[in-house]
């Protein structure tokens, strides 16, 4: 009698053990499946900051057409910003998020009386610190090595914005130049070594994405199409430096063409994003039915 009461209580507590891990391992992939949702709102925050950053730049270096398309993306910003509060329980333990809507209140209260140099400095640490609130929610939630001890291909996400970012430096800088009153050797020499970094960097994680097996079918053709992009915005560059007095690129045709090269790519970070989400929710789904 003292055995079977002995047994039983080992077989319960065995269960209760395996129910336990599973309600932990279902609580994590739900915790997970936040975080990809919150990574993908400040994505889409950092690709508003960053068109604003060369509208804004470009804007002020001459070329007027674009404060319209300015003032529009401004205020899907402060839309973006009202959704994105709904997770500032969870935002709010990043320095790096508080450093983002401080510098966001400093370009909103400068734009007025700045210069153009400074509110692109703003720019650059809001983006700046936008890159490492998602990296730190990336690193947190395992959303980038996925288990293992370096980055894999579905984590390879996190580079693609990293290289967008050098994209969309470019885009501002070379919108001021091509509007000819940032026509100086100092902004000429920074787009050349943001043209230098592309080359070197934003290639590299594409041909890593499309090596991937399991990858292969999915991204060859958005790949290719953001290599293609990227060739345009490269030969457009050069052919903006060749130039030292009247660039023979528009500014606005150049901010459009920056455009396609950052879109190509975020493509791809939407896609690889959507599959670990994916992913996720069917291990969520798992843990569930064994719960059951």
């Amino acid at each position: 009698m003292i055995w079977m009461l002995f047994i039983a209580i080992v077989v319960l507590s065995a269960f209760g053990l395996y129910r336990l891990r599973r309600v932990r391992q279902r609580a994590r992939h739900e915790q997970r499946l936040q975080a990809i949702v919150q990574i993908g709102l400040l994505r889409q925050l950092l690709e508003q900051v960053q068109r604003h950053r060369g509208l804004s730049f470009g804007a002020m270096s001459g070329e007027h057409t674009l404060e319209a398309r300015r003032w529009s993306v401004h205020q899907q910003l402060l839309q973006l910003l009202k959704v994105i509060a709904e997770h500032e329980a969870t935002l709010y333990w990043y320095d790096s998020w508080h450093q983002t809507r401080d510098l966001w209140q400093q370009i909103e209260a400068g734009f007025e009386h700045e210069s153009a140099e400074h509110l692109l400095t703003l720019h650059n640490g809001m983006t700046a610190s936008l890159l490492d609130t998602i990296e730190a929610l990336a690193h947190r939630f395992d959303l980038v090595c996925l288990g293992r001890l370096a980055p894999q291909a579905e984590g390879l996400w996190l580079e693609l914005l990293q290289s967008i970012e050098l994209i969309g430096q470019s885009r501002a800088v070379g919108t001021g130049i091509a509007a000819n009153r940032q026509n100086l050797p100092v902004w000429r020499e920074l787009l050349q070594s943001l043209s230098d970094q592309i080359n070197d960097q934003a290639y590299a994680v594409l041909a890593r994405l499309i090596s991937d097996p399991d990858l292969r079918v999915l991204v060859s053709q958005p790949v290719r199409d953001a290599e293609d992009a990227l060739d345009v915005l490269l030969e457009n560059i050069r052919a903006l430096l060749e130039r030292q007095r009247e660039p023979r690129v528009h500014s606005v045709e150049f901010f459009q063409l920056a455009t396609r090269a950052i879109s190509a790519q975020l493509l791809l970070v939407d896609l690889l994003l959507e599959r670990l989400a994916l992913a996720n929710g069917a291990a969520r789904s798992t843990s569930s039915a064994a719960e059951g």
